[in-house]
């Protein structure tokens, strides 16, 4: 189903979203995307601590995404310019109601230039290609930029999981799913601009 779940490469008008490397996810990766988003006042430039990336790739990148397949995951790298700026990657299927889960990060470096938004776009577009028929995003309370861009593309509440995450300040902070479903998706596309 869903194409083996194989990463395909995907061209938009100034990316290129495909298989990454373990050096690539660690450029993307370079700080602490826990201290970007802004919740609950902590907003920094903090390096992260990428052991666990190092872990994933540490028998290469052929058999991260063997194992990305059979955990039925899609995992892009976003590129500009062959220069990595962001990852995209699915999670959460469920076959109950043809739904998958989608995260975007984009490398602050990349910050305001329409990158999250061209990528979900093409994301979201291959998605229902493959036959689902709900994407659903979420942000934490306090991410006002995840919860506008969200928004901008269409998506609607979906539920509401309180008190399920921590803060760095250790405050409990409401998670928010959003949903897009194919059909409103596919009359909102012609209106979206990029």
């Amino acid at each position: 189903m869903y194409n083996g779940y194989e990463t395909e490469e995907i061209m938009t008008d100034n990316l290129i979203l495909m298989k990454g490397k373990e050096k690539d996810f660690l450029t993307v990766y370079e700080f602490d995307f826990k201290k970007l988003k802004d919740v609950d006042d902590v907003f920094e430039f903090s390096k992260s601590d990428n052991k666990n990336i190092k872990k994933l790739f540490n028998r290469g990148s052929k058999r991260y995404y063997e194992r990305c397949k059979k955990a039925h995951i899609f995992d892009w790298i976003i590129y500009k310019d062959n220069k990595a700026i962001g990852n995209v990657f699915t999670l959460d299927e469920n076959f109950d109601n043809k739904s998958v889960g989608l995260k975007v990060n984009i490398h602050p470096n990349s910050w305001r230039k329409g990158y999250a938004t061209e990528t979900l776009v093409n994301v979201i577009n291959f998605l229902f290609k493959e036959g689902y028929d709900n994407v659903i995003c979420s942000y934490e309370d306090g991410n006002k930029k995840a919860k506008r861009l969200l928004e901008k593309l269409g998506f609607k509440a979906y539920k509401i999981l309180n008190d399920s995450s921590a803060t760095l300040k250790n405050n409990l902070v409401d998670v928010y799913s959003l949903i897009i479903e194919k059909e409103d998706w596919l009359s909102r596309t012609s209106k979206i601009k990029l």
